[in-house]
């Protein structure tokens, strides 16, 4: 059996989390031409965006379980492997649903909902391999701090695990509107049919449970935006990086989920759904103007990175998460735009869920948080020095978020 340098997984990571990238920006996309009623078939740009994605994955899942098969069997390595368990779930989940989803949009044309079968196997497809590939990528770079040679560039790796990072973040923000869509659970149970959302008739369903559903998705925004504020912290040393994760988030929702609805209304003159009811040039140019009022959700998450060190108590970190919390949830671009110019009363309202939500993310870190521990990552490696691959010491003092 030829030797195994860890090298050869950067690439199968690299395309990996680029294709977990392109699936929620192309999902992004594709909800906002929902939202415009002018998906009429399987063929549209942002499904071409969607399926590179799953494509891009599945070509890293092919090319990591060849090399797993023939290496994974060495204790030292095996742990680098362990990401694609999970991606190759994910994929397995796409390839089942892609099909069904063609069939859906030939039968039945317009899909307005995420709670179908088919966009449901597809958005636990898309979770499990943004969660398998960035899991592998933070393996690589724990590997190269602890001394192994994956890269001359160790840039490169930083990028590649920030982009993983922001792409599990819109992931989990996606599942939290999959796990509340009300409208979807009565269409797909056969509460209500798609007639009665058409006709702009009352669902009873949806109207019962719509202000319940509307606080669990805002606490769940908290919890994610949480959860990766203080994860991000925990790998990165340098303060910035958070604010630089959360960016390339706001990018993606600033440019395929808002700007891309206000340039629709604005030029393309869209039909609209039942979301949606009438889209107009003027509506367009409204929502064009909150997008840098929804930038500013930066300035926040860029002010609690500078100013909350990266090694803080474990109380300490649970405490601060009911305020991160607020503030991280209004890095997705659809719950900020739907709570600007909200009333008071709204905003009281989303700030009880946001707190708890918030909270519950830093409990979340705390304990998973050792599990993103260098120290322990070189222990369970058992990292020997070689001729190929170069071992230096590694700091077992040094503090991350969650250490004590």
């Amino acid at each position: 059996m030829k030797s195994f340098s860890p090298q050869v997984l950067l690439p199968v990571y690299s395309i990996g989390v680029l294709g977990a990238f392109l699936q929620i920006a192309g999902a992004q996309w594709d909800i906002s031409a929902h939202i415009l009623g002018i998906v009429e078939t399987f063929f549209t740009p942002a499904h071409a965006v969607l399926y590179t994605g799953i494509g891009l994955v599945a070509l890293a899942n092919l090319q990591g379980v060849r090399l797993r098969l023939s290496h994974g069997q060495d204790s030292r390595y095996a742990s680098l492997f362990g990401g694609l368990r999970v991606a190759v779930v994910g994929t397995e989940l796409q390839l089942v649903a892609a099909p069904i989803d063609l069939y859906w949009h030939t039968v039945y044309g317009f899909d307005p909902f995420l709670f179908t079968p088919a966009h449901s196997i597809l958005i636990v497809g898309v979770v499990l391999g943004g969660i398998g590939m960035t899991l592998g990528a933070i393996r690589l770079l724990q590997a190269q701090r602890a001394g192994q040679l994956i890269t001359a560039r160790p840039w490169l790796l930083t990028a590649i695990v920030v982009l993983g990072l922001a792409s599990m973040w819109g992931q989990f923000n996606f599942l939290g509107y999959w796990l509340t869509d009300l409208s979807g659970m009565a269409y797909t149970f056969g509460i209500c049919s798609i007639e009665v959302f058409r006709s702009f008739t009352r669902c009873e369903f949806v109207s019962q449970f719509s202000l319940v559903s509307e606080l669990v998705s805002f606490g769940i925004f908290a919890a994610t935006g949480t959860f990766f504020f203080w994860t991000t912290k925990k790998l990165f040393r340098q303060t910035g990086v958070v604010t630089l994760t959360a960016s390339i988030l706001v990018a993606v929702y600033g440019g395929l989920a808002i700007g891309f609805l206000a340039y629709a209304m604005t030029f393309m003159n869209p039909p609209g759904s039942f979301y949606l009811r009438n889209p107009s040039p003027q509506a367009g140019a409204a929502l064009a103007g909150l997008i840098p009022i929804y930038l500013l959700a930066l300035v926040p998450i860029f002010v609690l990175d500078f100013a909350i060190r990266n090694s803080i108590q474990k109380r300490t970190l649970v405490v601060l998460s009911a305020l991160v919390g607020p503030f991280a949830a209004f890095i997705d671009g659809r719950y900020a735009t739907g709570i600007i110019g909200s009333d008071l009363s709204v905003l009281l309202a989303a700030a009880i869920p946001t707190v708890v939500g918030g909270s519950l993310g830093g409990l979340l870190v705390t304990r998973l948080g050792p599990r993103l521990s260098i120290a322990m990552e070189v222990s369970r490696m058992e990292l020997k020095a070689s001729p190929m691959i170069p071992v230096k010491p590694v700091d077992q003092n040094a503090e991350s978020v969650g250490s004590r």
